[in-house]
């Protein structure tokens, strides 16, 4: 029977079976070509190897790596996600009427009515609860394309329906919140499954990169659709145009996604293998294991899993004011005109694409090339990224209309600072337990989706009319919570994998390595030698 490390104890590399540090992110390690001179049998038989490894490293003329470009498909699939939950931010102004500002919709929405609405999103999400339990379990090629049918669902829905009854939006909001509790532990699923640990900071900052583009692409469209009332009546064309993009991305990911890279029909052999190899150390398994048991007693002990959903919370609080009630903050304290105001609002995404995009791959070359601890980086990107999210946005409220170009400076300041947690606990939560990834980001999420439908009712409830003043109150809570995390992640988080996630059977991580040319060669000379000693050893025998 192994032995199981205490909890209190960090594993040691031997112990962890942590796959070798790679050298290129996306790319396949060349095969060692170093041969002696003097043996011409081994030349001979490397040289044979060398031409089948070229044959199979041909197979795959779609792209130059399929996993970065799985990572493209995932990364077009959390865009769709996001022009789904996003275009309400905008779309919320034209449909509804201001008496304050005097312009708008038609829809006789109450202030608590549009809180409701837009925590349905949230509602909808609580469901990752069960699909995060499953995800390690249930194909995720399919479950990322339940996710995008119910965008198309919930974007058709709400323009068709939402003008008889309120109760229609939320319940279109609603699949929106469904979709992304498919796509979230899905992902985060076939992250473990496609990419090896050194490329996974790297790729969860292209893939979740995939919110900040679609922010970025809805947030000016709705504003100018919100004006033109000769296409398909302005709002409702947000949601035909969010409907339209989720359903071609389904028809791509159909044919090119797949669960793991012995599914997808385009990888090479080579790559195949090497992704194989590097994952086959942290025992992730096979999602049809029935007999693996999930070990829930000593996740709810863990610690650094704690401190990771903590941080989380602490994160999303103030990202959810920013993408969903930020159009609204423009509209009430820097009077911006909805043209104006979805242009302007795309400028703190911008800011927090490119921070989350260029220290995510920061952070790998840390790891890879410095050969920094990730526990390390990741508490470090963390630290600095919740202390600069928490100064600039409590110096929002110190401006108004007067000052609105300050007001947007903090606000992409602040943006750029939160880009910082992708390398931090975004991803630790997927290092600390790959086998149950899925799990962990139903727990996450799960309580992420909680605090955010109490975040937006609250935050309806203390805006009322818009004033400097309770959006002050806004901001201000916001500031609070999102410098928590300085000091419970600095303090207990970890993105070491825990004794609890490590492999039942210790065996060396170089069994799982393909051999390189000249160990072959060399293992065919041991095999040759040990035959003619048997030869010569038998015929001494009948001597």
């Amino acid at each position: 029977m192994p032995h199981t490390p205490p909890p209190n104890k960090k594993l040691s590399r031997a112990t962890s079976l942590d796959s070798p540090p790679e050298k290129t992110i996306f790319r396949i390690d060349t095969v060692d070509l170093d041969l002696p001179s003097t043996n011409n049998g081994s030349t001979s038989m490397a040289a044979d190897d060398q031409s089948q490894d070229e044959e199979h490293s041909a197979h795959s003329v779609l792209f130059p790596s399929m996993r970065l470009m799985l990572a493209a498909m995932l990364c077009c699939c959390f865009i769709t996600l996001s022009i789904s939950s996003s275009n309400l931010a905008v779309a919320l102004i034209c449909m509804t009427s201001c008496p304050v500002h005097g312009y708008g919709g038609t829809l006789e929405w109450q202030s608590q009515q549009e809180g409701l609405v837009l925590a349905a999103q949230n509602a909808g999400s609580l469901i990752m609860i069960v699909t995060g339990m499953w995800a390690d379990r249930l194909n995720g090629k399919w479950m990322v394309f339940i996710g995008l049918l119910l965008c198309c669902i919930g974007n058709l829905m709400l323009p068709l329906l939402a003008s008889k009854s309120f109760w229609f939006a939320v319940l279109a909001r609603i699949s929106i919140g469904a979709s992304d509790a498919c796509l979230m532990p899905a992902v985060n699923s076939l992250i473990t499954r496609w990419f090896p640990q050194a490329e996974r900071p790297a790729a969860i900052g292209l893939i979740s990169g995939g919110r900040q583009i679609g922010t970025l692409f809805i947030l000016p469209t709705a504003g100018y659709l919100c004006t033109r009332k000769d296409i398909l009546d302005g709002w409702p064309a947000i949601f035909y145009l969010s409907a339209t993009i989720s359903v071609l991305v389904t028809v791509f990911w159909i044919p090119f996604g797949a669960d793991k890279p012995a599914k997808q029909i385009c990888i090479s052999s080579r790559e195949k293998e090497f992704i194989e190899t590097r994952i086959a150390c942290e025992s992730i398994g096979k999602r049809t294991d029935r007999t693996r048991r999930v070990p829930y007693g000593a996740m709810l002990h863990s610690k650094p899993l704690w401190a990771c959903i903590f941080a989380l919370i602490c994160h999303e609080y103030p990202l959810v004011i920013m993408l969903q009630f930020l159009p609204n903050y423009m509209r009430d304290v820097l009077e911006f005109a909805p043209t104006k105001n979805g242009i302007i609002a795309a400028l703190p995404i911008l800011c927090l694409f490119l921070s989350k995009t260029f220290s995510s791959s920061l952070s790998s070359y840390l790891t890879t090339k410095l050969r920094l601890d990730k526990t390390f980086v990741c508490k470090g990107f963390n630290a600095v990224a919740s202390a600069g999210l928490a100064i600039c946005i409590s110096f929002v409220p110190f401006f108004n209309k007067e000052s609105a170009f300050l007001a947007v400076f903090c606000l992409c300041g602040a943006m750029i600072f939160a880009g910082l947690h992708t390398p931090g606990v975004i991803t630790a939560m997927v290092q600390i337990a790959p086998a149950f990834s899925g799990i962990i980001t139903g727990w996450s999420f799960f309580a992420v989706a909680w605090f955010s439908i109490g975040n937006k009712i609250l935050t309806k409830y203390i805006v009322q009319s818009g004033s400097v003043t309770e959006w002050g109150m806004v901001f201000r809570v916001s500031a609070l919570v999102a410098a928590l995390p300085v000091i419970v992640f600095t303090i207990w988080g970890s993105a070491d994998r825990e004794w609890w996630a490590a492999p039942s059977s210790k065996c060396s991580v170089a069994s799982f390595h393909r051999p390189s040319i000249r160990d072959r060669s060399r293992e065919m000379s041991r095999a040759t030698s040990s035959t003619s000693l048997g030869q010569q050893s038998r015929v001494s025998s009948t001597r």
